[in-house]
């Protein structure tokens, strides 16, 4: 296991033939798992729709949440039907899965376009924020998409703890978080890159969100898109697994 806010140089992105897991995990049991072969389940995906609280410059849009061959794609482009802005696709799994503590890898890539994030993140059921445990983002400030940041939010100013990982993602990673007990193990393609442990680890049902979003002009950290943005900006979601911390099963 890497020190906490080591950088690494991450080995080549998985395969596109790569597989959802199967079964448990020494410590964990698998409770969730989608890989899209039949759509968007509304069962288990809530997809977003208007605006980011706290956030004027962005906009979210069902229909921007769509699987196409088997694979989710949250869409950023100019929507005509909202006057031509730029909008959003997200999705939340608070119908089917809401856990205090586990384990939880995407399988995803994403487009290069400036003024678009990639997030993927565990949000608290209450919606009552913080807490709020981002295990992958990257918010637009450049044009290629070449690090992701991990960032617990905790407290009543919104304090952080934080670390980065570099690589290339706008080829396929699989990115993790293991939330246990006062601890966060970040994890790309299956090692350990980075590892926060505090007393402000949430302790509190929490759901799994993934989001795209276009971020507001003037904001240095979160810019808008600008002329050298793609017209389509898109998060591709290959697979999700979810597992729930089992801590009798370390034993």
């Amino acid at each position: 296991m890497l020190a906490a806010g080591t950088l690494v140089a991450a080995r080549q992105g998985s395969t596109p033939s790569q597989r959802l897991p199967a079964g448990d995990l020494p410590g964990w049991s698998r409770v969730f798992a989608d890989d899209f072969t039949h759509g968007l389940s509304a069962a288990r995906w809530g997809r977003y729709s208007g605006p980011p609280r706290g956030d004027p410059g962005g906009w979210w849009e069902r229909s921007h949440a769509v699987v196409r061959k088997g694979v989710l794609n949250l869409e950023t482009y100019r929507d005509p039907r909202y006057g031509g802005r730029w909008v959003s696709g997200g999705v939340s799994s608070s119908r089917a899965l809401k856990q205090t503590y586990g384990k939880y890898l995407i399988r995803f890539r994403m487009d290069p376009g400036r003024g678009v994030s990639a997030v993927l993140l565990l949000w608290p059921v209450g919606n009552t924020w913080p807490p709020e445990i981002d295990f992958a983002e990257n918010s637009g400030t450049g044009t290629a998409r070449r690090k992701m940041t991990a960032t617990l939010h905790y407290g009543s100013q919104n304090d952080i703890i934080q670390r980065d990982v570099r690589a290339d993602f706008t080829r396929w990673h699989v990115m993790g978080v293991e939330w246990s007990p006062g601890t966060l193990v970040y994890t790309l393609d299956g090692r350990a890159w980075a590892t926060v442990r505090s007393p402000q680890v949430p302790a509190q049902p929490m759901e799994l969100d993934l989001q795209t979003q276009a971020g507001t002009c003037g904001d240095h950290f979160a810019p808008c898109p600008d002329s050298t943005t793609p017209p389509h900006v898109n998060m591709q979601v290959d697979w999700v697994v979810a597992y729930a911390y089992r801590p009798q099963a370390r034993r």
